[in-house]
């Protein structure tokens, strides 16, 4: 099995950020910029775990406890 990651950029001159995807969704191909393929290898997600997100969770309060930090 090989992965790839897929890269489009797309270019619109638009009055709004709504406007402009809603161009690029009608007509992909007019709009785009570039496209770069990356072979790759398959990673899996990485579990949260260490003392770097220990620390994020507690200044953040989104542990896994459910408590948030005071």
């Amino acid at each position: 099995m090989k992965y790839f990651k897929i890269t489009k950029t797309w270019s619109v001159k638009a009055e709004s950020e709504e406007e402009a995807i809603k161009q690029v969704a009608a007509d992909p191909g007019q709009y785009l910029e570039s496209e770069t393929v990356t072979r790759t290898e398959y990673k899996r997600p990485q579990q949260k775990t260490g003392w770097g997100t220990a620390i994020r969770d507690q200044l953040i309060g989104s542990g896994s406890n459910g408590r948030q930090a005071r």
